[in-house]
């Protein structure tokens, strides 16, 4: 489920919102689509703690992710697009479950965006305390993750 607040319309235009709505849709089902990936600048990368990905390893990153968690909902809180549409900052709630125990996180996280002169994405880069998350890939959280 993907829920953008009035606070969050407000900031950006449909179609910086509905481009949003493509890249959440894409981690919500797994896939990674061709509109989603039509966002991107061929030499787009997304940042995030531990993690640097091109757009060419997108889609099956996409895909892992989705292979081990399940039940996300995002909630974008916040959204500002620059005058000129070449930058983009946003807050979402990241409320995910990982499928191998059920446990569930709620992450707050910033995201910064950078476009091209014809609004693909060149970086999209998130800002989050992992700590918490049951997606930090960092840190042990199950008794069967330390025995690996």
């Amino acid at each position: 489920m993907i829920i953008v607040t009035d606070q969050a319309k407000a900031g950006c235009d449909a179609e910086m919102l509905a481009m949003l709505g493509r890249q959440g849709q894409a981690w919500l089902t797994g896939d990674f689509s061709p509109a989603a990936a039509a966002d991107w600048h061929e030499e787009g990368v997304l940042t995030a703690p531990g993690n640097r990905i091109p757009k060419p390893e997108l889609a099956r990153t996409i895909e892992n992710f989705h292979r081990d968690y399940g039940d996300l909902v995002l909630t974008v809180t916040n959204a500002f697009c620059s005058p000129d549409g070449r930058r983009m900052a946003l807050e979402w709630l990241w409320e995910i479950s990982r499928r191998e125990d059920g446990q569930r996180s709620r992450t707050e996280d910033a995201i910064i965006v950078d476009f091209d002169a014809d609004g693909l994405i060149l970086s999209w880069r998130e800002y989050f305390d992992t700590v918490g998350s049951v997606e930090d890939h960092h840190h042990v959280k199950t008794k069967a993750a330390a025995k690996v």
